[in-house]
């Protein structure tokens, strides 16, 4: 008798993964010598912020339940750099995800179930039909439950444990993984280090004078041998604080640069809708992927990749306030209430304005800080990207993430993450440019400026560049060697 949903509709069998689909850390896998078992599916793109909850959701999951049930990550690519799948493996790594991957890079899956959106999961049943669909990071916390009653129905019936391969996603420990936030002072280069969830003090010339963070995945306050993060990213420095957007844990963190000692200034380690106001504890304050960092006098600023929004922290008194974004995926302009971010990610302050970097649209935004209202700078569009120079109705990006300002305020760097260069751009003529560069970068995602130096972090390659804008020289840091 074939199976039925609870509705009394009934159910197909989950269609057979396309030979086309490349596997990229175990042999491949068919879903029919998976029978006996219940199978989370999940969609992913490995540049949605929303898709790197959901890595952390089902990830979670595949530890508890990987005797019982089965968890295959699909990769389904929006832009072209991620079509060859290297940059979601190392965004599974970087999620600690320990998951079957497999690439769709032509979308042979993803038409096959007839997909709409990035995350969703399709819950797969021990009889190979599919049972339900969870759309959003979200919904598809709810998929515990589905979940645990599949696997006690099929208690008795099921064949053994799941034979699909235990997967470590922890890379061999380099001296950087996949750095992913950069700032600069008058001395010192601090270094995120995403992948090996930690900060590092160094010199400019990249010699590295303290270890802030364990190393290990953890949310940790303390001193500096001590002291755990999850996939930092954003810097900021104030004086002798600095800032970290702590991404993996949705929090921001704060580090006493003289001593070195971590304490959190706003989050709970869990994603969650930010609510304006004064908190009393740092847990009471909620946030969603937090990315980029600026300070504006007292002020911090801080774009939620995942909430689509700037945020900023009013550091005397510890108080959360929105600057701009109804929190919509878009690209809408005008008042503060009525525009749209899509994953916010690189931020500079200049002025009474601030420079946001939209990654999903390919986009640059200007924010004034007075009302919080935006005005687009170029972007074409949420699926228009390309490699172009010009004015604003000409050029294109690819997947932006990172902003630095060039010297006196006359515009920006921005690290055209999708494209592997850095572009230049200039707020007199509002023209973009492509930089030549001496070296190749492989996904750069940080940025930080002093005085004619430029810092970039390469993280496809695992390294950090420092780049001369006045002789054109470019140098690779010894950092940890």
């Amino acid at each position: 008798m074939a199976s039925t949903a609870p509705s009394g509709l009934a159910l197909s069998i989950a269609p057979e993964f396309d030979p086309s689909m490349g596997w990229i850390n175990t042999a491949p896998i068919t879903l029919a010598g998976l029978r006996g078992h219940p199978v989370v599916l999940l969609f992913w793109n490995a540049g949605s912020a929303h898709c790197h909850n959901a890595l952390q959701t089902v990830g979670a999951l595949a530890a508890r339940f990987r005797e019982s049930a089965a968890f295959i990550a699909v990769h389904v690519p929006k832009f072209d750099h991620e079509r060859d799948g290297s940059a979601a493996w190392d965004v599974l790594q970087g999620e600690g995800a320990a998951l079957p991957l497999v690439n769709d890079g032509d979308w042979a899956a993803w038409q096959q179930y007839a997909l709409s959106a990035w995350p969703t999961v399709v819950f797969v049943d021990a009889q190979g039909f599919i049972r339900e669909r969870f759309v959003g990071d979200r919904a598809i916390e709810a998929l515990q439950p589905a979940l645990e009653a599949e696997i006690d129905a099929n208690f008795l019936k099921s064949p053994g444990h799941v034979d699909t391969p235990r997967l470590d996603t922890v890379a061999g420990r380099s001296a950087l993984a996949a750095p992913g936030g950069l700032v600069a002072s008058a001395s010192r280069l601090y270094i995120a280090d995403t992948g090996n969830h930690r900060i590092l003090e160094c010199t400019h010339d990249g010699r590295i004078l303290r270890r802030i963070g364990t190393g290990n995945r953890d949310f940790v306050d303390g001193l500096a041998d001590v002291a755990g993060f999850n996939s930092p990213r954003g810097l900021a420095l104030l004086q002798d604080r600095l800032y970290v957007a702590d991404t993996g844990n949705h929090a921001i963190r704060r580090i006493n640069t003289r001593t070195g000692e971590v304490d959190t200034l706003v989050g709970s380690g869990r994603s969650g809708d930010p609510v304006a106001g004064v908190f009393r504890l740092p847990k009471d304050g909620a946030l969603d992927r937090p990315y980029a960092l600026a300070v504006a006098e007292n002020t911090l600023l801080v774009t939620l990749a995942a909430s689509h929004q700037l945020w900023a922290i009013e550091l005397g008194t510890v108080t959360l306030r929105l600057v701009s974004g109804s929190g919509r995926f878009g690209e809408d302009e005008g008042a503060a209430s009525d525009a749209s971010f899509a994953q916010p990610t690189g931020l500079v302050v200049l002025g009474d304005r601030a420079y946001v970097l939209d990654a999903a649209a390919s986009s640059l935004r200007e924010v004034k800080l007075a009302d919080g209202s935006v005005r687009n700078l170029f972007g074409r569009g949420l699926f228009e990207f390309g490699l172009k120079d010009g004015g604003g109705r000409q050029a294109l990006m690819q997947y932006p993430t990172a902003l630095a300002a060039l010297p006196n305020g006359q515009g920006l760097w921005i690290a055209d993450t999708g494209n592997g260069v850095l572009r230049r751009w200039v707020s007199r003529n509002q023209a973009l440019s492509t930089v030549p560069l001496p070296t190749a970068l492989h996904r750069p995602t940080a940025l930080a400026a002093w005085q004619g130096q430029v810092w970039i972090a390469d993280a496809g390659n695992h390294l950090v560049w420092r780049f001369d804008s006045d002789s054109g020289e470019m140098h690779r840091l010894p950092v940890g060697e």
